[in-house]
């Protein structure tokens, strides 16, 4: 993980209200009902002009989601027997960071989550 993140700007800003760590922990947590991807997609075009905590934990849950179902479809679901275990237990951590307040990056996406959205 990158030292500087959260950036300074966003680190002495206004601290991350309950709400926004309650909707980032959402994000993340719609994995275990939906998949990840419909819930985040939605989450992040809603709160991304609101709050960049949640529009950051939206985007990278967004991107796990789908790197995971990129690898189900190429291996035409043996990715998915082999990584199902190991996806649910970063989202998991992923879930509980953000509800805690912390800038918690998941392992690949979490950079390219950083990178993309503006705010962070």
């Amino acid at each position: 993980m990158n030292d500087a993140f959260p950036p300074s700007d966003l680190a002495t800003s206004a601290p991350v209200s309950q709400d926004e760590k309650m909707m980032a922990a959402v994000a993340h947590g719609l994995t275990f009902f939906e998949g990840g991807l419909f819930g985040p997609l939605i989450l992040y075009f809603v709160k991304k002009d609101e709050s960049d905590f949640v529009a950051f934990h939206a985007l990278q849950s967004l991107y796990f989601g789908l790197a995971f179902f990129g690898i189900t479809l190429v291996t035409c679901g043996l990715g998915a027997v082999l990584l199902v275990i190991p996806y649910m237990v970063f989202e998991g951590i992923a879930t509980l960071k953000a509800y805690e307040g912390e800038w918690y990056e998941l392992p690949i996406v979490g950079r390219m989550a950083r990178e993309k959205h503006p705010g962070v």
